[in-house]
């Protein structure tokens, strides 16, 4: 694996690291059956499904493994290298991309989310990820571009030419990291096997979602592990980040409606 200082230089350069074998298969098997578990929860308000590409999204509000999972000490060292030494979670979803799931085109999450500031998108591969099965497709360095979208149904598409894009060819327990900003997409799945990921969206602390009420997962302070619920963000009283959201609250845009918006392709 690449040193820290090549990491962040990539990471800078492209918007994404790859990291090959981040988590063993056993370690994937547990975290598979923790989410099947915290699934079958799922309720009608859950649901965030586009036909055969099924998302089981804030599970980590339902299940303690799974904020262990994702609040463990190997994540945290790895995030803050990248994000800083304060950490909350804005988002998780596991993703299963069912035999015949179609494309899903070209955009950044941001489009999706309505924010402002980039978040982190920590994509684990459940399964092994193959062109034929719909794995992730991103465009390196885009993520510091202007990206024009438009408004196709369910989709924000992405205004894009002659940008050269890679496929990750991920194995089980690979991760990526990427950013809210770059440029990603996946194709259909002609396989007869679903292809699964599970996606957890991490923000800096001098970050705020205000399309997000409380309370707020906290995992990491000063660098180090630290699991809670706060009511209020640390930099949400910042004049700066009001100001960012001015226009969307005047507009009155709903956390509800944003909830219902956020379909991810992974």
């Amino acid at each position: 694996m690449q040193n820290q200082s090549e990491l962040q230089q990539c990471f800078n350069q492209d918007g994404y690291v790859l990291i090959k074998h981040f988590f063993t298969e056993d370690e994937i098997v547990k975290l598979i059956a923790d989410i099947k578990e915290t699934s079958d929860t799922k309720t009608e308000a859950d649901i965030l499904d586009v036909g055969n590409l099924q998302f089981h999204a804030l599970l980590m509000h339902k299940s303690e493994k799974l904020r262990d999972f994702i609040s463990q000490p190997k994540i945290v060292e790895f995030l803050t290298k990248f994000m800083g030494p304060d950490i909350w979670v804005r988002w998780d979803q596991a993703v299963e991309k069912r035999p015949g799931a179609g494309t899903f085109p070209w955009h950044t999450d941001n489009s999706y989310s309505g924010l402002l500031d980039a978040h982190f998108q920590f994509w684990i591969s459940l399964t092994k990820m193959t062109k034929e099965n719909g794995g992730i497709w991103l465009m390196p360095g885009t993520h510091k571009k202007k990206i024009n979208h438009t408004v196709d149904g369910n989709h924000t598409v992405a205004q894009i030419d002659g940008v050269e894009d890679t496929f990750i060819d991920a194995e089980i327990g690979d991760i990526v990291l990427f950013s809210s900003k770059l440029l990603h997409a996946t194709t259909p799945n002609a396989t007869d096997h679903s292809r699964w990921a599970y996606v957890v969206e991490y923000m800096k602390a001098d970050h705020i979602d205000p399309f997000i009420k409380p309370p707020y997962l906290m995992i990491a302070k000063d660098g180090k592990p630290a699991l809670s619920y706060v009511d209020t963000l640390p930099s949400e009283k910042k004049l700066m980040n009001k100001l960012k959201y001015l226009k969307a609250n005047l507009k009155g845009t709903t956390h509800k409606a944003k909830q219902k918006a956020h379909y991810l392709p992974y």
